[in-house]
This record gives C-alpha cells, structure tokens and sequence, in this order.
C-alpha cells in the first residue's frame, strides 16, 4: 500500500465572484481564510483513489472526468478513481466563472502528478460518529430530523495517526451572504485549528447530507466571530473523540459506482401549507424561490441546466465505514436508507438542485429548485437500501 496527502492552495490570483448566493455580485481579491484542495490518495496493487476535498460551493462532474482522464493517461492506469467532493463553502471561488474553471483544472492536474506517495505495509483506519448540533440543525420551522452527525475516520500507519478526516452534515453558512471576503466558512477555521493542534498529522473534510440542515437557529450572529463560536464548539467535539481509543481495522480499498439517470418534471406546488410561524430569512428565501421556479419554468429547463441525464453515484468501502458520495443538496431523510456504518456525502463528483423526499410536508425554497419525479427519488431510495 501507498499513500499520500497534499494540501493545493486553490485561490483565483485575479478577481472573481463568490459563489453560493444570488446577491454576490461583486468580484472580489481578499481572502480572509485560505482556500484549499485537499488530496487524499491510496494506492494498492488493485486499486488507486484520489480523493479531493475542495474549498468550494461545487465540482461539476465534466470537471472531474477531465482530471480523471489526465491522471490515468499520465501514469498509463485506468485502475485510478478520482472521487471529487466539496465543503460546500458559499464565500469560494465562482465556480461558473470559465477563467477560474480553467485555472484550476490545470492547477490540480499539475500539483496532483507532483504527489510524493509513502510505502507502506501496515495500515489501519477507525470510525467514530456521534449525533450533533454544534454548528447546526434543521432550518426549516417547525420539521426537526434528528440526522445531524460528526463522524471521525481516522488512518494510522503503524499505529500512528497520520490522517483523518472529518464528516460533519451542515451547510457553511454562517456568514451573512454579503461578506466582501472569501472564506472556507466553518469547515476551513476548524480544520486550521486541528492543524494546529495536531502539527504531525493531516486532516481533511467532507460535507454530509446538509440540504435541510444549517446554522441559522443554533447562530448568534452572522461574522466571523458567530463563525468562531460554533466553530470552537465543533472543535471541542472532535478532540473529544481523538482522545478516545478506537478500536482499528486494516485498510480496505473497495471502489464502486453506480450510474443513475435522473427524470425531471415541474410539478404543481401547493403555497397553501405555507406555516404562519416562519422565520424572516424563510419567508424571503421561499420568494426567491418562487422567482426560481418561474425562470426554470419559462426556459423548460432545470436549475444549473442539468438536463434528463445520467449522474454518477459512487461508494468506498474502507473497512469499518462505508462514504456513499452523492453529487445533489439531499435531505438527511435519505440517510436512514443506509445503514450505520455508512456516511452520506453530498456535492460529490458533480453538483446538482435539492432532492427533498417524497411527499416532504413543507413549503420551503429548497422545493422549489428540486424537479426530480417521484418515481426517481422511489429508484434512488431502492438503490440505496441496496448499497
């Protein structure tokens, strides 16, 4: 087995838009945390991973095919399997921003083949996860889901901690939407603190089933000191869990994908269960929701332009955890689908709308952008009791 680990500073060096709200408008330069692509690799003779967690709201899928096919004519292997996923971050880079796109694909091809790989033969990993509301919860009134998890993955060589990775199921976006800054949100400032507190080791983060969950009734503001404070309270939690002794397992690279075809339809949607007990940052996003749908209504398409199309779902057996990576915002319903033992990634090899489950009770923006037909969601259920 061999393994390595880079941390790519993935910054625009010209001006750009942020990404992750409508009135980000404005193309900025300052950066007030750094933003990053965090690769993961594991090499066995059967199987090559690369994984990349990246400071970003989202990787489109044609992107990573891109860096895919770079990686495996480079070193003459189609056995490499780039696993692409976000943070989610809404103060990143503009991803729809052709320039930015470009740059940072030729960035990563170039610094990913310049990797320096560890032989090793005796490598183990552990698996934690606890029910939390640090930095979030349900941010829709009146529907709470119970689903808010901290999970911990931990790589040892030798018995030695030299990895891990962090999965926590909450949208960053703490900040207010207008901050004239970018920022790796929650995620960067508690993995800048790990990092840190931990100088011998490397961390890295993927973002789980957030579509419903946020911090907007657990925060006390919206700067960057509310950012800290539940920040340092996630942080808390993960140190707790690192000072346990887990019980190790021997690495296991079990790579798969699952091709899945979405169906889209624009179905009726009843404004008439609108709750009166709605917060004001509910009540504006359903308006702009309601502007989206009417745009993707007259133009027949769906948001992002995602067509009727075949999407890739993928999963990585590593021993005592399972990652089920996931390209949509899908609600943390899905979650009890899986069994324990796996984690649900979203914003994974490529981005899409919100995937509420069926016949979801509440008026919300997040069910105005989501088209897909029932039966897809009934199909997407199915295969994931299957995983």
């Amino acid at each position: 087995m061999k393994y390595a680990f880079k941390k790519i500073d993935i910054a625009a060096p010209f001006p750009t838009r942020q990404c992750g709200h409508s009135s980000q408008t404005e193309k900025l330069s300052v950066y007030h945390d750094q933003l990053y692509a965090r690769v993961t690799a594991f090499q066995s003779e059967d199987c090559w991973i690369v994984h990349l967690s990246l400071d970003l709201l989202a990787f489109d899928l044609s992107s990573r095919n891109d860096l895919q096919e770079h990686l495996r004519n480079h070193y003459h292997n189609d056995r490499i399997h780039v696993i692409t996923s976000t943070t989610h971050t809404h103060y990143a880079n503009d991803v729809r921003d052709p320039q930015y796109v470009e740059y940072l694909l030729d960035l990563l091809k170039k610094e990913i083949i310049k990797m320096e790989y560890r032989e090793t033969g005796n490598l183990t990993v552990s698996f934690q996860k606890i029910h939390t509301q640090a930095v979030g919860k349900s941010r829709i009134s009146g529907y709470e889901t119970n689903r808010e998890y901290l999970g911990l993955i931990r790589f040892y060589e030798d018995g030695r901690n030299f990895l891990s990775l962090l999965y926590c199921n909450c949208h960053p976006t703490i900040l207010q939407a207008n901050v004239p800054y970018f920022s790796a949100e929650y995620p960067g400032y508690v993995l800048r603190k790990l990092e840190d507190a931990y100088a011998d080791a490397s961390f890295t983060f993927v973002q789980g089933a957030a579509g419903d969950i946020s911090s907007r009734f657990v925060r006390s503001g919206q700067d960057y000191d509310a950012l800290k404070e539940l920040g340092d309270h996630l942080y808390e939690q993960i140190v707790s869990l690192m000072n346990e002794d887990t019980e190790k397992e021997p690495l296991r690279l079990d790579y798969k994908e699952y091709p899945f075809t979405y169906e889209h339809e624009f179905t009726p949607i009843d404004l008439s269960n609108i709750r009166a007990d709605l917060s004001e940052r509910e009540k504006e996003t359903i308006a702009i929701g309601q502007k989206v749908r009417a745009e993707m209504e007259s133009k027949g398409s769906v948001l992002f332009g995602m067509p009727s199309q075949e999407v890739i779902i993928s999963t990585l057996n590593l021993g005592p955890v399972k990652l089920l990576f996931f390209p949509n915002e899908i609600f943390t319903e899905y979650m009890d689908y899986l069994d324990e033992k796996t984690l649900l990634v979203s914003y994974s090899n490529g981005y899409g709308p919100y995937v509420l489950p069926p016949d979801f009770a509440y008026v919300t923006y997040e069910m105005f952008t989501d088209t897909l037909t029932r039966q897809t969601k009934e199909r997407l259920i199915d295969l994931f009791r299957s995983i």
